[in-house]
């Protein structure tokens, strides 16, 4: 019990397993976005081979650019695969069902506590960031409220610049790496 006489630890799983959500599904987006971009630039590369007669031209060099896009793309793939994006998303999904599975039992507190820490010790940590993009994506976002042990939580103007300017940067990254190559295949076009 905290000082108000209210019990936290279900606050606290509830929380966890709430942040662990977002770390899953970061994983996953970033699963997909990272074989999606490997796909789009492997046809990429095929279109710079299909296409030489058309591309030479206007870039002289594109022999060496489609060896180093080729090379590129072999990089990544295998960067991409050292990440293991689906295997941390499905250790973060384990855990919050297992926090899940918790925050309903009825046992007493202390017991609840020390299972929760037996979980926790099993499974790697979120990231600050991803507690973050919680309490402002819930409190800021969803204008849901926030408590824990009777306690509202809140959210500072640093969470909230810090999860939009995530946010933007992540999207401008995402739409200059998909958008490079369209620019590229399409400057002779234009010039």
């Amino acid at each position: 019990m905290d000082a108000t006489g209210k019990s936290t630890i279900n606050d606290t799983i509830w929380i966890t397993s709430r942040v662990r959500m977002i770390s899953e599904r970061k994983a996953l987006r970033n699963q997909n976005v990272s074989f999606l971009a490997v796909t789009y630039y492997s046809l990429f590369t095929v279109i710079l081979s299909v296409f030489d007669d058309y591309y030479r031209e206007p870039y002289p060099l594109l022999d060496e650019i489609n060896l180093s896009s080729s090379v590129i793309v072999l990089v990544a793939s295998l960067v991409a695969a050292g990440f293991r994006l689906e295997a941390r998303a499905s250790t973060f999904r384990e855990c919050y069902l297992k926090l899940q599975t918790l925050h309903d039992e009825d046992i007493p507190e202390q017991e609840k506590k020390m299972k929760y820490r037996e979980i926790l010790v099993d499974f790697t940590n979120h990231t600050p960031k991803d507690y973050t993009d919680f309490v402002v994506g819930h409190i800021f976002v969803e204008r849901k409220s926030l408590c824990s042990g009777g306690r509202k939580l809140e959210y500072t103007t640093l969470m909230v610049l810090s999860y939009f300017s995530r946010i933007a940067l992540y999207w401008s990254l995402v739409s200059a790496l998909f958008l490079a190559p369209i620019l590229f295949l399409l400057r002779p076009l234009v010039c």
